[in-house]
């Protein structure tokens, strides 16, 4: 698997500004299963909270929102958030806590589905396995094909 892009700062210069400002917790959500080149969070909603630098310092700087959460890793397996990056290609990558469990696994569902077009390419990386589940566009027209590919043994060559 290759992928020839790179991560872009925010979907606008409003996201870039709101950076430099440090905006406020809500100057950074969008509307559910929105998509946006570079990084961001995504709820068990499907809201989207951008990230115009690195999750950690989001994290830091949104304590408002994530309570006593710390880390991506804390963010991850207590909220159960997406932590999804979005590369100039249309590839992404995504981290969950679990390949299985069915809010995660749904509210994803519904973010690929709602913005297909969009993507080519995605790799999930559960935090309760070893590897990572990798399938393109393609793959996954509907949700059956999902679940088939969700349901996949992560490894290091999916």
């Amino acid at each position: 698997m290759t992928y020839d892009g790179y991560a872009l700062g925010g979907a606008s210069s409003k996201d870039a500004d709101d950076a430099r400002s440090g905006a406020s917790s809500q100057s950074l959500k969008r509307a559910p299963f929105s998509f946006h080149s570079g990084a961001s969070w995504m709820t068990l909603d499907g809201t989207i909270y951008i990230v115009p630098g690195f999750h950690e310092e989001w994290i830091r700087k949104h304590q408002d929102i994530v309570g006593p959460y710390r880390t991506v890793a804390e963010v991850i397996e207590n909220l159960r958030w997406l932590s999804i990056v979005v590369y100039s290609n249309g590839y992404l990558e995504v981290c969950i806590n679990d390949q299985y469990d069915s809010e995660v696994r749904q509210v994803l569902w519904q973010y690929l589905s709602h913005n297909r077009g969009r993507w080519r390419e995605v790799m999930i990386m559960p935090f309760h396995s070893q590897g990572f589940i990798q399938f393109g566009a393609g793959d996954v027209r509907d949700a059956t094909e999902f679940t088939i590919a969700m349901n996949r043994v992560p490894g290091w060559n999916s």
